[in-house]
Parts: structure tokens; C-alpha cells; sequence
């Protein structure tokens, strides 16, 4: 399946000067992993993440409460993957599809970043 997920990224040169670019994201090289700043509590097997900063509290079905927890340490996007296929029975391109759905919510929200971000 080709990849349509794109990030967008700023960059400092060493001159001194930033610039943005948009660059793919690779699942097989973009490690994501949670931003600190976030209390959170287990409920009924599901997340529940309130951003001090914001003031915002966030909700997690399940699923999504299970790639939060694999997100608390930096991990590849094919790994997370391969780790809900394995828990769960879905098509591995729609698993990856809605993983990347997922985590460019996450990203947008501020909750997630990948590895250069953070």
C-alpha cells in the first residue's frame, strides 16, 4: 500500500534560520512516542489523559488506550502495528491505516510527537 500520510516538520539550519517541510511518514522508520505533560488514569481498561498545559482531558477506547500504552516508549510505527495484529484480528493495511489516522490525531492534538519533535 503507498504511503499517503505526510508530517510536517521545522527545522533549524546551522546558520540560524528555520524552515518548514512536509516528509513522509515511514512505518517502517518513524519511531512516535507520548510528549510528557500528561496525567493520566486507567477506567474500565480505558485511558483517560488530561493535559496540564491545556486543560484538556482526552478519552481512549480500548484500542486506542492499548497504542497509548505502547506509545509510552519510543516505538516504530510497523512495530506497533505488528503488535495490535497480533492482539487483535483485523487486515494488516487497514490496521495501518487507522494507525496513522490515529497518530496524526494524536500529533495534531500535541499529544504524541515523533522522535525529532520531541
Amino acid at each position: 500500500m503507498p504511503n499517503s500520510y505526510w508530517i510536517n516538520a521545522q527545522y533549524t539550519h546551522p546558520e540560524g534560520f528555520e524552515f518548514a517541510v512536509n516528509l513522509p511518514l515511514e512505518p517502517s522508520t518513524t519511531v512516535f512516542a507520548c510528549r510528557d505533560g500528561f496525567i493520566e488514569a486507567e477506567v474500565d481498561d480505558e485511558i483517560v489523559a488530561l493535559s496540564i498545559e491545556q486543560g484538556i482531558c482526552y478519552g481512549m477506547n480500548r484500542v486506542g488506550s492499548r497504542i497509548w500504552n505502547l506509545l509510552a516508549k519510543p516505538i516504530r510505527i510497523c512495530d506497533l502495528c505488528a503488535a495490535l495484529l497480533a492482539a487483535y484480528r483485523v487486515d494488516p493495511n487497514v490496521c495501518e491505516r487507522q494507525v496513522l489516522d490515529l497518530l496524526e490525531e494524536l500529533r495534531a492534538e500535541g499529544l504524541i510527537a515523533t522522535l525529532e519533535e520531541k
